[in-house]
């Protein structure tokens, strides 16, 4: 009977954890947040600076937002009891709102405000097709002149909406330095303004580090001021560091549009909020969001031991490039490009940043070089990027340009998945790139285009049916000869020929010679009948499959 319990208990056991793992309650913001105790809020009250680094221009008024769709940082509730101390005994700011609710990202809510804190969020869902407000919301509260501050987790956000992670200047792809362990960071720029706290020296600190990858992250883009420092020998060798990690950013700022950003990756653990110099880093940070504390935001690559790559300056300088500029940077990277050929993972790695670039607020000059090299170097990883530029009428041709020439079934069905949604030329120009590629799959769409009323549209589908060939393909253009208006009879007639022709070196002799009968009668062009007569010899020449 003991026996019989243990293992009902033990089953239970391991069917609660499974539960745990496979559910959602790791993934929600709770209900309620929790009450932090007299102790935790005296330390923090005790840690916290006592006067505003600067006189506020007005009072300033800020919303605190911790929405977790993902994972749930039980920091939160020590951050936001943290962030209301700080205002009301500095008097920097004022906490007037905190909440995980969206309907504040309205433009009427957001004017209450002049900060606003994503306090470890993760993977809040803001996308502009299904949520446009939101996304507008937001991003004109910060380009306005406003500002915005991102504690830890809020790098971890969205993923629909590559604008609100450029402007946040990074994203998860992991944390190698884990919550328990002790790492080490270095100032990069003693002499900011925001870094006064730290005096010059480097420190080492117990919290959750957050990886920081280009293009995302760039010191082209924006000024960082602290980053780990990995000439220390923990934080160099724990498990899971890889190479590129040599330029781990911490804190960092910028400018957006006439706004502000200000970014810390710290605020994993409690006692960073009850941390004296940490505290006043943030309130440094959050009067220079608020555009209280005038600094220099200038981003500066070169700046100290681990800088960015040449590759990532290289990438910022597309990014910014416009018709007209030297193309020194394009020539460069091009050169580079060529010189990895034949090296599948540093190929790979130069993909992802031209990726990059395509899905910042780079200038079309820019965007158009990068769809050059990726119809050169692209794979199945550009496909996703550069379909979602095929509906965007202004886009749509660079991105077809790189797709018609990737390998692959991925480039073709993305082409066909677009052309329903696309209207006017970028529908036109995906018509004839699915000809251009010859895939028959989008045969019988293509083929309901071509008695389109729009002609231009109809003669490229006549078109493209020809390039796309095949039996089924034949029996759908020996109706539309027919039947198509005059000044489309001449692109029906060529689309035949080629439909044939292809028929023929495939290995459908039979198929072939029908096509050219149809072709080589009375009524048809002589041009036509004449080539049509040179397809027939040339296919009773050729085997029969």
């Amino acid at each position: 009977m003991i026996r019989r319990s243990k293992m009902m208990a033990a089953l239970l056991l391991a069917g609660l954890c499974v539960a745990m793992l496979a559910g959602p309650l790791w993934a929600q913001s709770p209900k309620e947040l929790r009450q932090l105790k007299d102790e935790e809020i005296a330390k923090i009250t005790a840690a916290m600076p006592t006067k505003a680094a600067v006189t506020p221009e007005k009072p300033r008024k800020m919303l605190v937002f911790w929405r977790c769709e993902t994972f749930f940082h039980t920091v939160i509730p020590v951050a936001n009891k943290a962030l209301e101390i700080m205002g009301e005994k500095t008097g920097a700011f004022e906490v007037t709102h905190v909440t995980d609710d969206y309907s504040v990202f309205t433009a009427d809510r957001l004017k209450e405000f002049d900060i606003i804190c994503l306090n470890n969020s993760t993977s809040l869902k803001f996308n502009p097709e299904t949520t446009p407000e939101r996304c507008e919301a937001l991003m004109d509260f910060v380009k306005s002149g406003k500002g915005l501050v991102g504690l830890h987790a809020a790098a971890d956000n969205f993923y629909e909406w590559p604008e609100g992670m450029e402007m946040m200047g990074n994203k998860f792809t992991g944390h190698p330095w884990n919550a328990p362990g002790t790492w080490a960071f270095k100032i990069d720029h003693p002499d900011h303004p925001l870094m006064a706290p730290f005096k010059g020296e480097g420190f080492k600190l117990s919290d959750e580090i957050y990886r920081t990858d280009p293009p995302l992250y760039s010191r082209e883009k924006q000024l960082v001021l602290m980053s780990l420092d990995l000439s220390d020998e923990t934080t160099r060798n724990t498990k899971g560091v890889r190479e590129g990690d040599e330029d781990t950013g911490i804190t960092w700022i910028k400018d957006w549009g006439k706004g502000r950003m200000f970014y810390c990756s710290l605020g994993h653990n409690d006692p960073v909020f009850m941390n004296p110099v940490i505290l006043e880093h943030l309130l440094l940070g959050i009067q220079f969001a608020a555009g209280d504390l005038k600094v220099d935001t200038t981003p500066k690559p070169a700046a100290g031991a681990g800088t960015g790559s040449e590759m990532d300056r290289l990438l910022g300088q597309v990014k910014a490039y416009d018709f007209g500029d030297s193309r020194e940077a394009l020539t460069t990277l091009s050169d580079k490009i060529r010189q990895a050929y034949g090296k599948t993972d540093e190929l790979k790695s130069i993909e992802k940043g031209l990726l990059g670039v395509l899905q910042s607020d780079a200038k079309y000059a820019g965007k158009q070089y990068v769809c050059r090299e990726l119809s050169i170097i692209g794979t199945d990883q550009s496909v996703p990027v550069l379909a979602s530029m095929l509906t965007d009428e202004k886009l749509s041709d660079m991105a077809r340009y790189a797709l018609e020439r990737i390998p692959g079934d991925a480039a073709d069905k993305a082409l066909l998945e677009a052309l329903p949604k696309a209207e006017g030329k970028a529908k036109v120009g995906i018509v004839n790139s699915l000809g251009e590629r010859g895939y028959r799959g989008a045969a019988g769409e293509v083929g309901k285009l071509a008695t389109a009323s729009d002609p231009l549209l109809a003669g490229a589908a006549i078109s493209a049916l020809g390039k796309i060939g095949g039996a089924d393909v034949a029996v759908v253009l020996d109706k539309v000869k027919d039947s198509a208006p005059d000044r489309l009879k001449m692109v029906a007639y060529d689309a035949c020929l080629r439909c044939a022709d292809q028929m023929v070196v495939e290995g459908d002799r039979a198929g072939a010679l029908k096509m050219y009968r149809e072709l080589n009668k009375a009524g048809v062009p002589q041009l036509i009948r004449t080539a049509a007569l040179r397809g027939m010899l040339n296919a009773a020449s050729s085997p029969n499959r």
